[in-house]
């Protein structure tokens, strides 16, 4: 093979579903690759043939580190980089045969890996991880789990700015499988070495992730307290963790100290003068919390050794300072916050709802959407959506529906289409719903909630008939028998003009909900028979709610509150009931 060669080393299983997307991100970034199977019962074989012949069966024995030995031990490339079948090279952020040719001396590369916190872009923690390094018999994994490489000789290890991994954001199920198997085999690791402080680390990471913080707190203060500097990789994250964990535990005061505390010890590390100000923000301590927040707007991105959450210095904390400066009553200085928080991260839409919130208050619902519009906000589906549903909840049908059909979305997608369908409805253009609403394919989850609001807009348009089939299709399904048996009672009152009669408590639940729907009809034209319909068929639901059981009364009562909560809850946010507390 040619000088600076790199073989990509995998070990894989039952990974067809994520293996040919990692092979494609760097299969132009390498000489050769090596594939090792450890068992796989899918299509994952048959995929690794397609990008190479170097495919080798190993007996799986419960040992990551010996799996990936026997995988460097089949390169014949000069260097080695070492990827698992979810994780990508991200196109554009560096170099593999620029890198291994430069003629430095390392023997190794730590490379920045992205680690999504959520499904949202741009949502990841940034680690630093040994995937690149020469093949020269040095270099060899150590550990069942978490396996890592070991390093023989100081001075040989050197950072790289990329090419950067990012880690598939696995779905929860996934995870959560991976998680236990992790599990199990750290408890054994740690049962087997009991003094190996990076294996008791290992094993908080996966208790915090199932959800356990309380057990990840003593191991990550052990951790932390047991590491040096020296070991910063894993201190920073520790520390980080440590924090994260007494905060899920409710600990603020304790979580506070600790975060002033070590401040001074690391001053550019952002994320702890982040997680303050969050911390001080929970306790609605917003002047500290500014502070803070400030602090790590101000200090940015930290340095590549610090385990780093990404937004912290940016977006993420711009959000969080929106949210303390509104509660101050300083809504000018929220509004930038806001919007700084969207052009930093395009891609998170929290800070969207807030600033929406804000706008209207300020300009009325109508120059809102002008505003939103000529800013851009709107230029993306996902955003688009979300004022649309808050326009919607407010009362404004109508302008939800301009918010998808004027701005630059995918009206392509499903759920574009299903929402225009769901806002044509409620705005009184009926005959458009079924345009839109039939468009939806019956696999998509969405599928039964088409149903309904189809449903809906047919009763509205009297067409008795119609609403009968489908009703008898959604019968189908026993999750929805409450919903059509009131349905098929609306379309009798409808007809044959008599109050439905009913005592059934399973139909009380499916009534307020549908009353629910309904409530966000309000069309700015109609025709006088579909507002006589529209009052028959509520009249119809409210019959049914009453009716249903002892406590369908009540229950109508309590949803007339909520609704009423609900309007005052907008008008105290749009009109100001924090004041000024500067």
């Amino acid at each position: 093979m040619r000088k600076n060669s790199v073989s990509l080393t995998m070990i894989v299983r039952n990974e067809s579903a994520n293996l040919e997307a990692c092979l494609l991100s760097a299969r132009e970034q390498v000489d050769e690759i090596v594939i090792v199977d450890t068992g796989s019962t899918d299509e994952t074989r048959q995929i690794a043939e397609r990008y190479t012949d170097r495919v080798f069966l190993y007996p799986w024995d419960n040992d990551f580190s010996a799996a990936r030995n026997y995988a460097i031990g089949k390169a014949r490339g000069e260097w080695i980089l070492s990827l698992d079948a979810d994780e990508q090279l991200i196109a554009g952020t560096g170099d593999l045969r620029r890198l291994v040719s430069t003629g430095a001396s390392p023997e190794a590369y730590m490379l920045p890996l992205h680690y999504p916190t959520t499904d949202a872009p741009g949502e990841y923690n940034r680690f630093l991880v040994l995937r690149l390094f020469k093949n020269n018999g040095r270099y060899r994994f150590k550990g069942r789990i978490h396996e890592q490489i070991v390093v023989t000789a100081s001075g040989t290890v050197d950072i790289a700015d990329g090419p950067v991994i990012y880690h598939q954001h696995l779905p929860s199920a996934e995870r959560n499988r991976k998680r236990h198997r992790n599990l199990v085999l750290l408890k054994q690791a740690c049962a087997e070495e009991p003094d190996n402080i990076f294996l008791r680390y290992y094993l908080a990471v996966e208790w915090l992730a199932l959800g356990k913080p309380h057990r990840a707190l003593p191991l990550f203060r052990e951790a932390y307290e047991s590491l040096t500097d020296d070991h910063l990789l894993f201190r920073a994250p520790a520390l980080r963790y440590l924090i994260i964990s007494l905060r899920a535990l409710g600990r603020f005061e304790e979580a506070i100290d600790i975060c002033r505390k070590v401040a001074q010890h690391y001053p550019s590390y952002t994320d702890i003068f982040y997680l303050c100000g969050v911390l001080y923000e929970e306790q609605h301590q917003y002047h500290e919390a500014v502070k803070w927040l400030q602090s790590a707007l101000e200090r940015g991105i930290p340095p590549a050794i610090y385990s780093h959450m990404h937004g912290t210095g940016s977006f993420l904390a711009h959000y969080h300072l929106g949210y303390c400066r509104e509660r101050l009553g300083q809504r000018e200085p929220a509004e930038r916050h806001y919007e700084r928080a969207i052009d930093a991260n395009p891609d998170y839409v929290y800070p969207v709802y807030n600033l929406f919130l804000l706008v209207q208050g300020r300009l009325g619902a109508r120059q809102a959407l002008d505003c939103f519009s000529a800013r851009g906000y709107l230029d993306s589906a996902e955003r688009a959506l979300a004022v649309a549903e808050l326009y919607f909840k407010a009362g404004y049908p109508g302008l939800a529906k301009r918010c998808l059909e004027r701005c630059q979305t995918d009206s392509g997608t499903e759920m574009v289409r299903f929402s225009l369908g769901l806002y044509n409805l409620y705005s009184g253009h009926l005959q458009r719903v079924l345009m839109y609403l039939d468009t939806i394919a019956a696999e998509n989850p969405l599928y039964p909630q088409v149903q309904i609001h189809k449903a809906l807009a047919l009763l509205l348009l009297g067409r008795t008939c119609a609403t009968r089939t489908l009703a008898f299709v959604l019968w189908e399904d026993p999750q929805y028998r409450p919903v059509t048996r009131i349905l098929l009672q609306l379309v009798r009152y409808l007809k044959k003009g008599w109050r439905p009669e009913v005592c059934d408590d399973g139909l009380r639940q499916a009534s307020l909900a549908l009353l629910e729907r309904y409530r966000y009809y309000l069309p700015k034209f109609t025709k006088t028979r579909h507002q006589h319909r529209f009052r028959l068929i509520i009249d119809g639901l409210e019959s049914i709610a009453q009716r249903s059981s002892p406590q369908g009364a009540l229950a109508l009562a309590g949803l007339f509150q909520e609704r009423a909560q609900a309007v005052q809850d907008l008008l105290n946010y749009q009109f100001g009931v924090f004041g000024d507390r500067t």
